[in-house]
């Protein structure tokens, strides 16, 4: 049977202005009339769950979100709203998690301030979200802004101390000294790390805070996480969609597209989840790492070439082994005349197929 368009979009409307007017119920009768033409509209959802919050039905509204959020993968709005449900149910760890895949949302969009708010209320209301205090320190230090960094790299080392984990909580520390090495909280985190209270029993209660928490929750990711994680999937592929038919327009210019090849591959790098690997000689950590790769890249696009070359230079000493991080350090060396330094990244970068063109044509300009 055919679809009424017409019949669904006033449908839709009136069910939308009844929201406006508080009229829950009637709302909800010309939301069913929409639903009764096409059921796979997020709109109708969005507008469904709105009545039932004002009829104080918040699961069914939380659901309605839900499958918003999964019918509509480019808007972060419907994730906040299942957020705010999740909080208004007392679910917290569960409206934490929802907090954090909307960062994550914003991340991917570039939306820095949003990212940080929503991480932010995701480890207020679940102190333990350990990848939300990972994005925060990057963002902090990308930012410059060390006080706040460190702040969530002494987070991180408490949850890592709480659950046992001593020497991943000693290398987080250890990161965040090189950040502020003057900063007396570090090393008394350290103290209580190595020893116990015990190291410090003059410490009160209102002195050891950054070790007061409640048990660490559960590592599960819920079902709306997992969608966000296929959201991003979704944009990414899209990207890479995007960037295949741009590639005819571009077939005579190899450097562009290595160069967006590079910066794909860098922001790969930022969301790749941390593995045992990663941390090498007891001290290199990819936090660290992530924060210079997005100085990098910042200073890069604003045309910094000297600071955007220290930052790829201290990833690299870091352990990044990347080759579009040495592709990108080979055009830097290249624009400001660092001859010998561009060979050596470039040739480095030449060995990987994709970026071999682009260095080779840069390696002859520099003959």
């Amino acid at each position: 049977m055919a679809k009424d368009r017409q019949r669904y979009l006033l449908a839709l409307k009136k069910g939308q202005q009844l929201n406006k007017q508080k009229n829950w119920k009637a709302a909800l009768a010309a939301f069913r009339v929409a639903l009764s033409e096409f059921n796979n509209q997020p709109a109708v959802y969005v507008g469904i769950g709105e009545a039932c919050v004002g009829l104080k039905q918040l699961k069914r509204a939380m659901e309605c979100y839900k499958l918003a959020a999964r019918l509509d993968r480019t808007n972060v709005k419907h994730l906040l709203n299942v957020a705010d449900i999740q909080e208004r149910m007392g679910l917290l760890s569960d409206a934490g998690k929802t907090y954090m895949a909307a960062g994550e949302f914003n991340l991917r969009a570039r939306d820095a301030d949003a990212a940080i708010g929503n991480w932010e209320r995701a480890v207020r209301l679940d102190s333990n979200l350990i990848g939300a205090h990972k994005r925060l320190a990057m963002i902090f230090q990308r930012q410059g802004d060390r006080k706040a960094a460190v702040r969530e790299y002494l987070a991180i080392a408490r949850i890592l101390d709480m659950v046992g984990d001593k020497e991943k909580a000693l290398q987080i520390c250890r990161a965040a000294l090189r950040l502020d090495p003057q900063n007396g909280d570090i090393h008394t985190a350290m103290e209580l790390i190595e020893k116990g209270e015990e190291a410090y029993p003059e410490l009160g209660d209102d002195d050891d805070m950054m070790f007061e928490a409640e048990e660490p929750a559960a590592e599960e990711e819920d079902s709306i996480f997992g969608a966000v994680r296929q959201m991003a999937d979704m944009l990414e592929q899209e990207r890479s969609n995007w960037q295949l038919g741009h590639a005819a327009e571009n077939k005579d210019n190899p450097l562009e597209l290595a160069k967006r090849q590079a910066e794909e591959d860098l922001a790969a790098e930022l969301f790749r989840e941390e593995v045992e690997e990663d941390v090498a000689g007891g001290e290199m950590i990819k936090l660290e790492r992530d924060a210079l790769i997005s100085q990098a890249m910042d200073f890069q696009a604003r045309h910094d070439g000297r600071q955007a070359i220290a930052a790829y230079e201290r990833a690299l000493n870091l352990g990044l082994n990347l080759p579009a991080a040495h592709f990108m350090l080979g055009v830097l060396y290249a624009e400001n005349n660092q001859t010998q330094a561009a060979y050596r990244a470039l040739a480095i970068a030449a060995k990987t197929p994709v970026y071999e063109t682009a260095a080779r044509q840069l390696l002859s300009q520099l003959n």
